[in-house]
């Protein structure tokens, strides 16, 4: 792996993925703890936890411009076509050869990828692993694997433990998983200088290995939202969402989180049976929701049919507008969700909606609609429409965000439950 050079090329290409991802289809990207990034030119190796497939390694891609990030990623995303292969490859991503995936006789090849990744350390480069080996789908931390402490140490062997390595723990989350107009968080806590442990490594790799992990791990726990109880992990992952303040920014509502899984805990220790209480009502309250046909929105905010009546008549007139803006919404949306649905994977729903747009779907679209506009209109409008174009899906987005508040206001002032649950909702909201 050479030096990273950061061209021309690699930058433009940074600059339209940060305007595809946080110019349209994330609605705020937060980055905390840049300045622990060490400088360009220091072998860091940044250990963080996967939530998110594709999108949890375009938040690192996006905090620092002066430098090329590397992945290590599955190594079946190199065969989704030939030229999609080259392209991440020319990116900085290597890949990961897995058991259940590509069988056993593939994982020799993980050989080539440290022995890049561990020259690529010691020339200074900057690389982002996984230790948990894949994603996870829940807000929670899975088992480490011990092949990133054994890439840095053997990095540091092969440079003969002159050159100091760091390992960064990093973090990230999501206001939700899946759907557009989220918000993104990734944190970077303090960087481990791996040198202490070098003559340790020596003699005991193992217990080198396990020293740094348990480091880099408790880090990664305290800055990511890590429910543990995974038996009511749906109830806990909802009440968060109850007491959210929509106004607070992302940052602010992860802590609110973090607080509200502590004082569970404590509960749960506590007085078990008291806990198992809060979650049975929890869970009533749920799915006494979902019965109505009504989120915990209209509970907490008890619509009238006066300002509802408003929003179906701001509807009726953005109507013409929200045609126009099927196209390319519903086609942008509906062909990468399907090929995205096939996998069974929801956690892959936003990496493969976001990378097919970004990479083929928005610039044919784009290429179509001034084509067709031109031919009717002329190129002036055919350009307009063109730029216009990402734009229109958000105001689709938002224009359906409407019509579902507007009808899920409309079964809770015509439906006989709104009391009972609102009965429900002051039981839960204050635990």
């Amino acid at each position: 792996m050479e030096k990273d050079r950061i061209g021309w090329g690699y930058k433009l290409t940074k600059a339209y993925f940060r305007f595809a991802a946080y110019g349209i289809y994330y609605r705020a990207y937060h980055c905390l703890g840049r300045d622990n990034i060490p400088q360009p030119g220091t072998p860091v190796l940044v250990a963080m936890n996967h939530q998110n497939a594709f999108c949890d390694a375009l938040g690192v891609l996006m905090s620092k411009d002066d430098r090329k990030w590397h992945f290590i990623a599955r190594a079946d995303a190199f065969d989704i076509h030939p030229l999609f292969g080259k392209f991440i490859t020319w990116a900085g991503v290597l890949p990961a050869y897995r058991l259940q995936y590509q069988g056993e006789e593939a994982l020799a090849n993980n050989d080539e990828t440290f022995r890049l990744s561990e020259e690529g350390l010691l020339k200074g480069n900057s690389i982002l692993i996984f230790p948990e080996a894949g994603h996870q789908d829940k807000h929670w931390l899975g088992t480490f694997s011990y092949g990133y402490t054994r890439m840095a140490f053997q990095a540091a062997e092969k440079g003969n433990f002159e050159k100091e390595i760091f390992i960064l723990p990093a973090a990230n989350h999501y206001s939700e998983y899946t759907g557009m107009r989220q918000s993104m968080l990734i944190r970077f806590g303090t960087p481990v200088s791996i040198k202490p442990y070098y003559e340790l490594y020596k003699t005991k790799p193992r217990t080198a290995q396990r020293e740094v992990n348990k480091l880099v791990r408790s880090q990664i726990e305290s800055m990511m939202l890590d429910i543990r109880d995974l038996d009511h992990y749906a109830d806990i992952d909802f009440l968060r969402g109850c007491l959210h303040n929509a106004d607070a920014p992302l940052p602010e509502q992860l802590e609110a989180d973090k607080a509200l899984v502590k004082r569970l805990q404590a509960l749960q220790e506590t007085d078990p049976s008291a806990y198992q209480e809060a979650m049975d009502n929890v869970k009533t309250y749920r799915l006494g929701l979902a019965a109505a046909g009504l989120e915990d929105r209209q509970i907490k905010e008890n619509p009238n049919w006066f300002l509802t009546l408003l929003q179906a008549l701001v509807l009726l007139a953005l109507s013409p507008l929200a045609l126009l803006a099927l196209w390319p919404s519903v086609p942008a949306w509906y062909i990468p969700k399907h090929f995205s649905d096939k996998t069974g994977d929801i956690m892959l729903q936003s990496s493969i909606v976001l990378a097919a747009n970004t990479l083929l779907l928005m610039p044919l679209f784009c290429v179509i609609t001034f084509v067709v506009t031109t031919l009717l209109a002329g190129w002036e409008i055919g350009l307009f429409h063109a730029i216009l174009m990402p734009f229109l899906c958000i105001f689709e987005h938002h224009y359906l965000n409407l019509f579902r508040t507007v009808r899920q206001a409309f079964r809770f002032l015509t439906g006989n439950s709104k009391d009972s649950l609102a009965a429900l909702r002051s039981k839960i909201v204050s635990l």
